[in-house]
């Protein structure tokens, strides 16, 4: 989709449909890591009043909308948070989204893993993603609870505890570990050490530059949104990403170098490291914001729709603000939001914008795509 935008064959109105679906089942978290957009030293979930924080996206809501969309080419669902496994229902989801045939990956940080387990592996799930920022002193200073290291790795030893029982290789079981001025490469290092021959992880994919922006570009894309759209207050989510990373040219080689290093050290995981570019190129990903990559064109207003916790649906899974909402799947089916007026609105400008928008650059959809 991403070529043919590029190509300026954007597809007519009602031909496409969404092939990913993001669910923010909840906003909810049981940890505070320094570096999260939503509940980090940053983070804009702060401001959300205690009645939307409390909501959840409902499993008879899910499960409508994955009928409306199974039929039409839906093929996988990334359910996230805040902490995925708060939701009351989070076992009851994987199971029904299973059932409809559908590749289902939930992200966690692993700390309510243990006592889920065994029904995790029971519901046949493909993957789980989980998040560790380094061995047990930097996860634990980073994710700011002193016992969260070792309780995801409780989690990750009952997980695979019952892959064992049950005689199965799935969930695949993926460690994100992202790359932040709050843990560096030593680390990546240590954290593969202390996993290597346990048994416990499939992969380590190492995220080797995180999600940020400069203020100016926030304010450009606030000024971008009240020309289009009039929205000249409730923008947000930016503000939980900015952040100056010109300074970190030197520890991006030494990233670059470590990853390039552990990939050939022959431990019982695989090593990945993202954006797939050559390692060279890496220390630019924090010099120069403007830099895409190459890649003009964000598909994913065309491809992979975010639905959050309170039902309202975006063309974004970062910039979630309710003021850039395309209408709420409580309300409407989400077809009608899909092809509404409002979306293709959004998708409009950011073709006439050339493909990206202000804030895009160092978006994780971008950069890992």
């Amino acid at each position: 989709m991403a070529q043919r935008l590029a190509r300026g064959e954007a597809p007519a109105s009602g031909s496409f449909y969404p092939v990913k679906l993001d669910l923010r089942i909840v906003y909810g978290c049981n940890l505070r890591c320094k570096m999260c957009g939503q509940w980090g030293d940053t983070g804009t979930y702060f401001s959300f009043e205690s009645t939307k924080l409390r909501r959840q996206l409902d499993l008879s809501v899910i499960e409508r909308v994955a009928d409306e969309l199974v039929p039409r080419g839906l093929r996988y669902v990334d359910i996230e948070g805040g902490e995925t496994f708060l939701h009351p229902q989070i076992i009851e989801i994987l199971h029904s989204l299973k059932s409809r045939g559908l590749f289902v990956k939930p992200v966690t940080n692993g700390t309510r893993l243990d006592r889920f387990a065994r029904e995790v592996v029971e519901s046949r799930i493909d993957a789980i993603h989980i998040s560790l920022d380094g061995d047990r002193e930097t996860n634990n200073r980073v994710r700011q609870a002193e016992w969260a290291y070792d309780r995801t790795l409780e989690g990750l030893r009952a997980l695979a505890e019952e892959r064992k029982r049950a005689g199965r290789r799935a969930p695949l079981v993926q460690i994100n570990f992202t790359m932040t001025r709050h843990n560096r490469h030593e680390s990546l290092r240590r954290l593969c050490d202390d996993l290597s021959g346990q048994g416990l992880v499939d992969v380590i994919s190492v995220k080797m530059s995180p999600i940020w922006m400069p203020q100016e570009k926030g304010k450009a894309y606030e000024e971008l949104m009240s020309r289009n759209f009039g929205i000249d207050d409730g923008l947000d989510a930016w503000k939980g990403f900015v952040e100056d990373y010109s300074d970190f040219e030197e520890q991006a080689q030494e990233i670059a170098a470590a990853v390039h290093q552990l990939k050939s050290k022959g431990y019982d995981f695989f090593v990945d490291g993202l954006p797939g570019i050559d390692p060279e190129d890496l220390p630019r990903m924090y010099t120069d914001y403007e830099w895409d990559l190459g890649r003009s064109h964000c598909p994913i207003p065309y491809v992979e729709p975010t639905i959050e916790a309170d039902g309202n649906v975006y063309p974004c899974n970062l910039f979630t603000d309710e003021a850039v909402s395309m209408g709420n799947v409580n309300e409407q089916p989400f077809l009608d939001i899909w092809f509404g007026e409002k979306f293709e609105a959004f998708r409009r400008m950011l073709r006439e914008e050339g493909g990206l928008l202000p804030i895009c650059n160092r978006c994780c959809q971008l950069t890992e795509s």
